[in-house]
């Protein structure tokens, strides 16, 4: 992301008394990333199951949290600055390794997305019969039952 586009955002910034709602946030992210990229980890067995409009969400989905991830990291950033218990600090500490966790989650999601995406029904649908048999025998395709 351009930093003239993040200029362009101005996040409204918040105070030190707000990071228990900041850090229930992206703690709900991750875990909500986990649980998706778990939920990705079974359909990557069966991606017949899935489309291409689907895969295509999750991936665009997560590239634009990937693009807003700067904003929590900004106000971590912002609040190390100011005077802080030491509870403050470790927790600033704990959601600066949460964000860490966050870049990788949706990096995770995207490229499984995309490796789901090249067996979705919609790639099956684009072959030809010969072609699926083919897949089928071949191991390329499994078999949808």
């Amino acid at each position: 992301m351009s930093s003239k586009k993040q200029q362009d955002e101005k996040p409204n910034w918040q105070p030190l008394s707000m990071m228990p709602t900041i850090a229930s946030i992206i703690d709900e992210e991750v875990a909500n990333f986990e649980d998706l990229y778990k939920n990705l980890g079974e359909a990557r067995k069966k991606p017949h199951v899935m489309d291409d409009m689907i895969m295509d969400q999750a991936i665009n989905n997560h590239r634009k949290y990937l693009e807003g991830a700067w904003v929590y990291d900004e106000q971590l950033s912002r609040w190390k600055k100011e005077k802080l218990t030491e509870k403050q600090s470790r927790e600033i500490e704990r959601l600066t390794v949460q964000m860490l966790k966050y870049r990788k989650m949706c990096e995770d999601i995207i490229a499984v997305s995309e490796e789901i995406k090249k067996g979705t029904i919609n790639r099956i649908l684009e072959m030809s019969d010969e072609e699926v048999a083919i897949a089928v025998l071949t191991g390329k395709l499994k078999r949808p039952f």
